[in-house]
């Protein structure tokens, strides 16, 4: 069986590159993500940790903020590089729990679930740890990731992700209660019968959990909302974004 850093490295390669915006960049909470985080920068400068194709960055960009970069795949920052404006970003590639980054931001964020492509709690807890150590006092690390409960946790769960006339694209995913790992595929299958294979895997935490890897790093629970639209996190909520703060 594959480790999950062989996984992500297919997940996160080429071919996911060059089809990433158009599964992830135009996403319904965009409009609602970048205005939140502008609101958190208050035009301090901004780190996003997993930038990809620019989709929350760029958008940063054009507000006016300075907006830094760090990602662990060379096929998703020549993608941005490639865009208007994403060479300003000055991504470095790297591992975004040790890779540090030159300056000192109000903002950090990770979104879209990326913190749980760390597929350790140490790889996690040193996330916490990067994002503090990037962060003047008063910053904020932002993170967006699913909330584990119900059926996200179900082992072989699959839905369809997209309907074209000449493919179907499905994803499947198995989780271990005991190691709190999950396996993921998207895999599109084409009238011809061919399949393409995208795997990945991950590492989810309660919120309960990711509190505590924020006070190992010296960070403190601000606020947790169910989306960037912030409204109230409920045990019924999918997802969370939580927002904490360098004392």
């Amino acid at each position: 069986m594959a480790d999950a850093a062989t996984l992500n490295a297919a997940s996160y390669g080429p071919e996911w590159a060059a089809r990433w915006d158009a599964e992830f960049g135009d996403l319904p909470d965009t409009h609602d993500a970048v205005n939140c985080l502008a609101d958190l920068a208050a035009g301090r400068p901004v780190l996003e940790f997993g930038i990809g194709t620019g989709r929350l960055a760029l958008p940063l960009v054009e507000k006016g903020l300075t907006v830094r970069g760090l990602d662990n795949s060379p096929s998703m920052i020549e993608q941005l590089n490639a865009k208007p404006r994403g060479p300003e970003t000055q991504t470095v590639q790297g591992d975004f729990a040790t890779t540090r980054v030159d300056g000192e931001f109000g903002l950090v964020f990770i979104s879209r679930h990326a913190l749980f492509a760390l597929t350790s709690q140490d790889e996690q807890v040193r996330c916490f740890e990067n994002a503090a150590a990037h962060l003047v006092t008063g910053g904020v690390f932002a993170i967006e990731v699913m909330s584990p409960h119900g059926t996200a946790l179900e082992n072989g769960r699959a839905w369809t992700t997209g309907v074209e006339t000449d493919s179907v694209t499905l994803f499947v995913s198995a989780a271990n209660p005991l190691t709190q790992q999950m396996r993921m595929c998207h895999f599109t299958i084409a009238a011809d019968g061919t399949a393409k294979l995208r795997p990945a895997a991950s590492r989810y935490a309660w919120p309960a959990e990711l509190d505590l890897m924020a006070r190992i790093a010296g960070l403190r629970l601000r606020d947790r909302w169910a989306g960037w639209d912030r409204r109230p996190f409920t045990a019924e909520s999918p997802q969370h974004v939580s927002v904490y703060e360098k004392a």
